[in-house]
């Protein structure tokens, strides 16, 4: 297979009419041929409106059934997709959707009130398509996506991608300044669906509950296309509530369950959780932020059957960069695992130099799913890519098995009378208390030391401790540099759009 389009059409005469995917809270479904042709309808309602292979067409949608048939509608009109994050602001969403020059805009009732104070000011927008509106409801001046649907406007002739053509632009989610749109190929994409396969083990007979967003990589490149190639069943959801996901496992009989450990750690704390009904699930997939060795022990306690991965991913890299073995799961808790076959990982120091097993520099990585660039950023391009690796501005180490340990951002690295802080480190003292439930440190200038370590925690429900208590706990895991010099006990942690914390706010 060259491109996404060949994914398609091998995964429509393949498994024709068996299911391809369904709405978990709803009856809405899709077979793998009715997918491929709602794909050619959205293809033809694009070229009407005058979208000409090469153009830009943004969705802005939440999980639902209409994504996959419009992602794959914009490719088999050769355009490429714009996926935004559907919990953006307006202004946000300004920025992205004209700094990608999109010409067409897909958006839903979830994400319109977001998008309207905008449009008016993104002229280059030639139509904007409204998904799942009640019938009439369409806001005015866009177009009902029912209508593109059943219009029998001609499709166009099927473009044939390269594997180097960019499929989509997924833009960065921009904790230091200004997102940046990463350019990700058929290639990457396709090169994913394979690192999918092989690590995490992913079967033809699954049922993945797709809760992950399929505007960040994990869901668009990781799941929804590997279950593509593999006649695999997607179980829809926008859900986030632990109690309804636990229902959807229940009714669809899914095998796999891709989350963030939030997610994991309100599962485990449930009251009155109910087993039954569960056996089906067969893996449970964690990424975004540490995992607390607590939530993964009550997870083995609660799941017995289930295989338990950590996995780390970058935008740029298309998805699946490491991934951690269900038998590490608790032995290298703090590790995010190996990387897949045919991807290179490397430690560097400031002037690019290799350094040896456990010592930190910056994670370069490459291989088939580093992106190609970042869009209309020359120069970012070029600094990020230099010497053909993709320096990534995490900071991390390698033990002797090559497992890749990360420890925080190069820039948030904290440096106390000359001693490097990495905030991961603090971090991961900080959740072996069992009052605490997320923790994100951070620096501040100080006259005397230049910098001093300061933190912010969140305890978990039902449970008590003061500031003291958790420097206490510190100072019996860390030299004393690397103790908190304050904490804060808040109600929650800053976060952006797409779930990280913002150490800027903080």
């Amino acid at each position: 297979m060259r491109n996404l389009l060949d994914l398609l059409d091998h995964a429509a005469a393949n498994f024709g009419n068996q299911t391809c995917a369904v709405e978990a809270a709803g009856t809405r479904q899709s077979s793998f041929v009715d997918l491929q042709r709602q794909t050619e309808r959205v293809a033809a309602g694009l070229a009407g409106f005058g979208v000409k292979p090469g153009a830009h067409v943004a969705i802005l949608l939440p999980n639902c059934l209409p994504f996959l048939s419009i992602y794959f509608g914009i490719q088999r009109a050769g355009a490429t997709a714009v996926p935004i994050n559907a919990r953006l602001k307006a202004e946000e969403f300004e920025f992205i959707v004209g700094d990608s020059e999109a010409q067409a805009l897909f958006v839903h009732p979830a994400t319109w009130k977001a998008a309207e104070p905008a449009l008016p000011k993104l002229q280059g927008l030639k139509k904007i398509i409204a998904v799942d509106f009640a019938p009439g409801a369409a806001p005015a001046g866009t177009v009902a996506f029912e209508e593109i649907l059943s219009s029998n406007a001609s499709v166009p002739a099927r473009p044939v991608p390269a594997s180097d053509d960019v499929a989509a632009i997924i833009y960065t989610s921009g904790t230091t300044g200004r997102p940046k749109g990463a350019m990700l190929t058929h290639g990457n994409i396709l090169y994913n669906v394979q690192s999918t396969k092989h690590s995490h083990g992913l079967r033809p007979d699954d049922t993945h509950l797709l809760v992950v967003p399929l505007f960040h990589v994990t869901g668009l490149n990781t799941l929804m296309p590997t279950a593509l190639e593999q006649g695999g069943k997607l179980v829809i959801s926008a859900q986030i509530d632990p109690e309804d996901l636990l229902d959807s496992i229940r009714r669809h009989g899914c095998t796999t369950f891709f989350g963030v450990p939030t997610t994991f750690y309100l599962l485990t704390n449930l009251k009155g959780l109910k087993l039954d009904g569960l056996e089906s699930l067969r893996l449970i997939c964690y990424s975004g932020a540490p995992m607390a060795p607590q939530t993964i022990r009550r997870l083995r306690e609660l799941f017995p059957q289930v295989e338990l991965h950590n996995f780390f991913g970058l935008t740029e890299t298309t998805s699946v960069s490491t991934v951690l073995p269900d038998s590490q799961a608790l032995p290298r808790a703090e590790s995010v695992g190996l990387p897949p076959p045919g991807l290179e990982l490397r430690i560097v120091d400031d002037h690019d130099r290799p350094l040896p097993v456990r010592q930190v520099g910056e994670l370069v990585i490459r291989g088939a799913s580093v992106l190609k660039g970042y869009y209309k950023r020359l120069e970012a391009t070029a600094e990020a890519l230099r010497g053909g690796w993709f320096h990534t501005g995490d900071t991390a180490y390698l033990d002797e098995e090559g497992y890749l340990f990360l420890q925080g951002r190069k820039k948030e690295l904290v440096i106390v009378a000359g001693e490097n802080v990495y905030p991961i480190e603090v971090e991961n003292a900080l959740l072996a208390h069992e009052a605490v439930q997320e923790a994100a440190v951070f620096g501040r200038q100080d006259a005397a030391l230049g910098e001093v370590v300061h933190a912010a925690v969140v305890l978990r429900l039902g449970k008590t401790a003061t500031a003291r208590d958790l420097r206490g706990h510190c100072t019996e895991k860390l030299a004393a540099f690397k103790v908190p010099r304050s904490i804060r006990i808040l109600d929650k942690l800053p976060r952006n759009a797409s779930g990280k914390v913002m150490k800027r706010d903080l």
